[in-house]
């Protein structure tokens, strides 16, 4: 969950603060957790909502990365730094399908019930998250330029 907030916020130290909120209000609520069917898509959608209400209060549209230099080389660029990066500049649900999919592991399945969306929709957003990725990492390492 706290990886999650890191990709959302793009700040760990922003994200530590999330996860201490959501685990207080989730202890606050524990009376009520019985009634959960999958608790792994109930937390993920709680940090994600959590964080999403953060960046709304921030009034920011898009979470602030690390500064990544603009060389172009790829010997310049760390793998995790140009994935971070291109994950960055993806549509807010494309970035949570991808990031939730290939970096944390969770199926089709869960993603739908955290992502609040069929599993149809879900393999739509991977595969257009996937291909934007991609495009997105060439552009940088200046293939095809």
């Amino acid at each position: 969950m706290f990886r999650l907030a890191c990709s959302i916020l793009g700040r760990s130290d922003e994200a530590q603060d999330m996860m201490q909120d959501v685990a207080e209000r989730v202890l606050r609520k524990s009376d009520d957790l019985g009634k959960v069917g999958n608790m792994d898509a109930f937390l993920a959608r709680s940090v994600r909502n959590a964080c999403i209400d953060r960046i709304r209060r921030r009034k920011e549209t898009t979470p602030k990365i690390p500064e990544i230099p603009d060389e172009k080389s790829p010997d310049r660029w760390s793998d995790r730094q140009m994935v971070h990066k291109a994950l960055a500049r993806l549509p807010e649900r494309q970035r949570m399908a991808v990031h939730l999919k290939d970096i944390e592991g969770y199926s089709n399945k869960e993603l739908a019930a955290i992502l609040e969306t069929d599993e149809t929709n879900v393999r739509t957003l991977l595969s257009r998250g996937r291909r934007a990725l991609r495009d997105i990492i060439q552009q940088e390492i200046g293939y095809g330029v």
